[in-house]
């Protein structure tokens, strides 16, 4: 079954998680939120870090020798979607950034060099030239 698009990002920061910074974590609730909003709402309480969750209230306490994050369990069923919907994500972006290019290449003109142009820009260069000089004297 899969998620819902909702169930793929947190709904602290409406981010997306991601395996890297927004890693989609469980309270002890079994409420899921990214890594960097649990670290934001936990609070120290009697010597024990703990999270309040947003959505029920429920209070995780946590291993006060690890860190949050290594305290808490990855949401697997999030964490292997990410995968997915990032490699989709990629190579849309991907299709999209050659389809650009090459729209671009179609409608931007090329300059090329020509032996031709290159003497006629010399002559106009000249002559301009030339004609300041006789204003200035």
């Amino acid at each position: 079954m899969g998620l819902m698009s909702e169930d793929m990002e947190c709904c602290v920061c409406l981010q997306p998680y991601s395996r890297r910074e927004k890693i989609p974590r469980m309270l002890h609730c079994k409420h899921t939120f990214c890594g960097l909003c649990l670290q934001a709402m936990s609070r120290l309480q009697s010597g024990l870090p703990t999270v309040c969750c947003p959505l029920c209230r429920w209070i995780t306490c946590t291993v006060p020798s690890l860190t949050l994050s290594g305290s808490l369990w990855v949401n697997t069923e999030i964490w292997d979607q990410i995968l997915d919907t990032q490699q989709e994500e990629e190579e849309e972006v991907e299709e999209g950034e050659w389809k650009e290019a090459n729209r671009q290449k179609q409608t931007t003109p090329q300059y090329t060099w020509s032996p031709s142009r290159h003497c006629d820009l010399r002559l106009k260069l000249k002559n301009f030239l030339r004609r300041m000089k006789h204003n200035v004297l």
